[in-house]
């Protein structure tokens, strides 16, 4: 199995070092994603062989997105718990790395969470 890993995309410079330090702290790997970079598969940039091929990257996305590669269950915990105690701002779109979103760019995963995240929120009262 690859090394626990958490992809990162556009975050700013004091949430970067944050979770920069909370990583190493926790023994995860760190990744910030390049915007050249979002056309690739998931699974590609979290060091797993996917058959899907690249895409050229059309646009972009400034959203900050995390996206949790290889974790087990209590290293997710402690993760998401270690954001909360260290006052890491809250990131909305978040995602964990499954069999059906491995072979999903970066864009395609974006657009699934905003969906996802405003479809939560409608709901909310």
């Amino acid at each position: 199995m690859a090394a626990p890993t958490i992809l990162c995309y556009n975050l700013d410079g004091e949430t970067l070092k944050g979770l920069r330090a909370l990583c190493e702290a926790q023994g995860l790997a760190l990744r910030a994603v390049s915007p050249f970079e979002y056309g690739l598969p998931i699974g590609a940039l979290a060091g797993i062989p996917v058959a899907a091929k690249p895409v050229p990257t059309i646009g972009g996305f400034s959203d900050p997105m995390l996206v949790m590669c290889h974790l087990l269950s209590p290293q997710l915990d402690a993760f998401l718990q270690g954001m909360r105690d260290e006052g890491i701002p809250r990131i909305a779109l978040k995602a964990i790395l499954t069999p059906s979103n491995v072979s999903w760019n970066s864009l395609e995963l974006r657009g699934e969470l905003a969906r996802e995240h405003e479809a939560v929120t409608r709901r909310k009262p």
